[in-house]
């Protein structure tokens, strides 16, 4: 469940990683129809300071805190959850190789952009629906509701925007997206994912923001990582 909720804040990292300029953008996820014991990773803010090719994405919710850097070539994930600090690191290019390793031709979104306008946070969004596979393995076909504004900087035609264990395909979108809405089935569960841009300022950063520290952190290779993960998916 966490994860689904974190590779969606991945869209947002991944969609800023060759922005040009000073973007500090604030957003909200919220998911409508989980349990009451898991209703706190049903409400994350998100922030995410982008300068040049750097930037650094805050996840926070009442469960835990996930800090994403990347500085044009390393990211650097650290997790704090339930007392535990844990991280990863991982190259620009074992990220690529990923995203390719999990993507496939025949399962390239479809994207209808519409007629319909709206400003979100000073920006004129367009309104479009992505029809994918979905963003876990059962899912037989999702459609994603976007609201993209092309005034911003960003690539979002790089394919998958992936954490590693997880992700969603926004296929060749054109333009940042500032809001998202989709429904998602899991383990008899149907849920209503919405991210929600509230702010978005173009004042400069100071690049002390964008220095990692990992003191206190138990970190890893992405490739430990990523064994990990496989081990804690597969079928018991």
């Amino acid at each position: 469940m966490k994860k689904i909720i974190t590779s969606l804040a991945f869209i947002v990292l991944s969609a800023f990683a060759i922005a040009q300029e000073n973007y500090t953008i604030k957003m909200n996820v919220k998911v409508e129809g989980m349990p009451p014991e898991m209703a706190g990773f049903g409400d994350q803010d998100i922030i995410t300071y982008v300068k040049g090719d750097k930037n650094k994405t805050e996840i926070t919710s009442m469960m835990g805190n996930q800090t994403v850097f990347f500085d044009g070539k390393i990211h650097t994930v650290l997790v704090e959850a339930m007392g535990n600090k844990s991280g990863y690191t991982a190259t620009k290019e074992e990220m690529e190789e990923a995203n390719k390793r999990s993507g496939s031709a025949d399962n390239k979104p479809k994207i209808e952009y519409t007629t319909e306008k709206k400003m979100i946070a000073g920006y004129e969004c367009t309104k479009a629906i992505v029809t994918t596979a979905g963003i876990n393995k059962d899912a037989k076909e999702n459609k994603i509701t976007v609201w993209v504004t092309d005034k911003i900087i960003s690539n979002t035609a790089k394919g998958k925007k992936s954490n590693g264990a997880m992700s969603v395909d926004l296929g060749d979108l054109k333009g940042y997206p500032l809001q998202m809405e989709m429904a998602q089935s899991m383990q008899g569960m149907d849920m209503k994912i919405s991210v929600t841009t509230s702010e978005v300022t173009t004042k400069p950063i100071d690049e002390t923001v964008f220095k990692v520290n990992t003191e206190g952190y138990k970190m890893s290779t992405f490739k430990e990582y990523s064994e990990k993960m496989k081990a804690y998916q597969a079928p018991h």
